[in-house]
């Protein structure tokens, strides 16, 4: 099995089946489970999902996995799942780094019903419906390609998966990063296109009200995000979505009512 590894490993491959042992030892099915539990307790390979087993080379092993970014590609092509990198983990491929998660953050429209861990690495994913059309870009790792979602799709994401961003001050902190990768028209016809268009009230509210990286970069979000929620006469909405929302006053500019604040940690 030793040797099969190295094998593999040699024409490149990260990955094999329990079925690949079967037919390239020509044992039964409970053999090849004798050899791979093996494996799995010396720390050669993972299994991440019934089936499959990853090679972890030796560099890799004292952490218990290949790092996450390399693992997903595996697993999402394995099961068969369209996925992205999500959230603020995302945000850390665009530069927003000061909101590291402790999980390696995933949105697939496949239900993974509990988070992977296998030592240091930990992987949350997180199920939605319908991704196939959502905006992504290719970051290339040592096992492929890794879907990253967009500067934009990060912004509506974190609104819409508060819990999942650590609260608001977290996000705040990633806008005011993110803030310099942003495009103002991308957002808006993205914000349309998923009906998330209320979130522009909130962002917009967000990046006037913290310090940003650069004065500029907000400035044309805002110049273009503010004209656009007045033409539309969106309905007021809570800041915090969690927090109840009378009593507290009202931003008519951006149609937010202020029932929390904000602060970015940078």
């Amino acid at each position: 099995m030793q040797s099969y590894i190295k094998d593999i490993r040699k024409d490149g491959k990260r990955c094999f089946t329990a079925l690949d042992i079967v037919e390239q030892f020509h044992v039964s099915h409970s053999h090849a489970r004798v050899a791979l539990h093996r494996l799995l307790k010396t720390g050669d390979v993972i299994s991440p999902a019934r089936g499959l087993y990853v090679i972890v080379p030796p560099e890799h092993q004292p952490h218990g996995s290949i790092p996450a970014q390399e693992l997903v590609p595996v697993l999402m092509q394995y099961l068969g799942a369209n996925y992205y990198v999500a959230l603020l983990t995302a945000g850390l491929f665009h530069g927003a780094t000061h909101q590291k998660p402790s999980r390696f953050q995933v949105i697939s429209d496949k239900r993974i019903k509990h988070p992977l861990a296998f030592g240091d690495v930990e992987i949350d994913f997180i199920y939605k419906k319908s991704i196939s059309r959502l905006p992504t870009q290719d970051f290339v790792v040592s096992t492929g390609y890794l879907k990253i979602a967009t500067p934009e799709l990060v912004a509506l994401d974190l609104l819409n998966y508060p819990n999942h961003a650590g609260g608001l001050n977290h996000i705040a902190t990633v806008f005011s990063e993110l803030i310099e990768k942003l495009d103002a028209v991308k957002l808006i016809n993205l914000a349309k296109d998923i009906d998330a268009e209320h979130q522009l009230q909130r962002i917009g509210y967000i990046i006037e009200h913290i310090e940003v990286v650069d004065d500029n970069d907000a400035e044309v979000i805002i110049n273009a995000l503010a004209p656009y929620v007045t033409m539309r006469k969106q309905k007021y909405l809570p800041l915090a979505s969690e927090i109840p929302k009378t009593g507290y006053p009202r931003c008519k500019k951006w149609r937010i009512i202020e029932n929390a604040e904000i602060e970015s940690d940078l």
